[in-house]
């Protein structure tokens, strides 16, 4: 197997292992990436396919991640005065509060699986993963 395949194989497992140890407050990670993406947007808010963007998804993606996430409350969905087509979404009080919960135990969690990582690694670990497209 060549080297960029092996990685792929090691992206992929390292994404289950995100997924399987990141869960937290009844959100998956996937759940926290949306909230913590809407808290740090400007205005508190993104238009569905900014937010899909951002996730790597299409914007039918996206839809189908944030349906559960407004059906509980924890995300509002809110019209474009400029474009009646648009549709943002934003965490509501009750999103911004979970979101701080679960950041909190998010942080301990990485601290814990990186542990044994250098800052360096990190660092060159994560530049290596934003450049995929």
């Amino acid at each position: 197997m060549n080297k960029h395949i092996s990685l792929l194989f090691a992206v992929t497992r390292s994404g289950a292992v995100v997924s399987r140890r990141f869960s937290a407050h009844g959100l998956s990670f996937a759940d926290f990436m949306i909230m913590h993406y809407l808290d740090s947007a400007p205005e508190g808010k993104l238009r569905r396919v900014d937010l899909a963007e951002k996730m790597g998804l299409t914007p039918s993606g996206i839809t189908r991640l944030i349906l559960p996430l407004e059906k509980i409350g924890i995300i509002e969905r809110l019209d474009d005065d400029s474009d009646a087509r648009a549709r943002f979404s934003a965490l509501t009080k009750a999103g911004k509060n979970l979101l701080k919960d679960a950041t909190a135990t998010l942080e301990e969690r990485a601290e814990e699986i990186f542990e044994h990582a250098s800052e360096k690694n990190i660092i060159t670990a994560t530049e290596l993963l934003l450049n995929i497209k």
